[in-house]
């Protein structure tokens, strides 16, 4: 376990809790979406969401509606797409993007020795993509870390009454993101989304 991690499951955790009791009531899913600034993994960013049923109901076409925006094209699209999601209005909190989010970042990426300069890219682009690569892949690691400590803590069931899938994922959806939020959420839990990957 890393300072990193401690300090991104802290943020996590209070950004949670401070979701008011009256939307928690409507919440289904919490969203773990991660993300990197100007396509730069040493600029990775944890924005820690949620959504609602009403959300997931005024995004549901009714019998015969057309798909156009924000309507989806079925019930489990408006459920489970970000796209869908209510995102900023939906937003708990933000690891990644203040000051002091960097600095903790910068130091977590140096201490599995990933770290690189902007001269270093500059001298030896490809080696810096694989250093970015490893990055991804254990930033993703780590949100599925500070997923299962939340549930593990009892953070969600107390915050939400039960349990609520999180979602690890990006803006697309493939076997990877299925696989990451299954192993964020107690067994089963989030089935149903894996389902909806599966079958798109």
């Amino acid at each position: 376990m890393s300072k990193f991690e401690d300090y991104a499951y802290t943020k996590a955790r209070e950004g949670i809790l401070a979701i008011k009791d009256k939307i928690a009531a409507d919440i289904y899913a919490v969203s773990f979406y991660y993300s990197f600034d100007e396509d730069d993994p040493r600029q990775a960013v944890l924005s820690v969401g949620y959504n609602t049923n009403a959300r997931w109901r005024a995004c549901t076409p009714a019998t015969g509606q057309p798909p156009k925006w924000p309507i989806a094209s079925d019930s489990d699209e408006a459920k489970w797409n970000y796209a869908f999601w209510l995102q900023d209005e939906g937003e708990a909190c933000n690891i990644g993007g203040a000051r002091a989010d960097a600095a903790a970042r910068k130091e977590w990426i140096q201490s599995l020795g990933l770290w690189w300069t902007d001269e270093q890219q500059e001298e030896d682009f490809d080696r810096t993509i694989e250093l970015g690569d490893k990055i991804g892949e254990r930033f993703v690691a780590l949100c599925i870390a500070v997923a299962r400590r939340l549930h593990d803590d009892g953070v969600i069931a107390q915050k939400f009454g039960r349990p609520v899938p999180i979602l690890v994922h990006e803006l697309e959806y493939h076997d990877e993101i299925a696989k990451a939020t299954r192993q964020a959420n107690p067994k089963n839990l989030a089935a149903e989304f894996e389902k909806w990957i599966k079958q798109m």
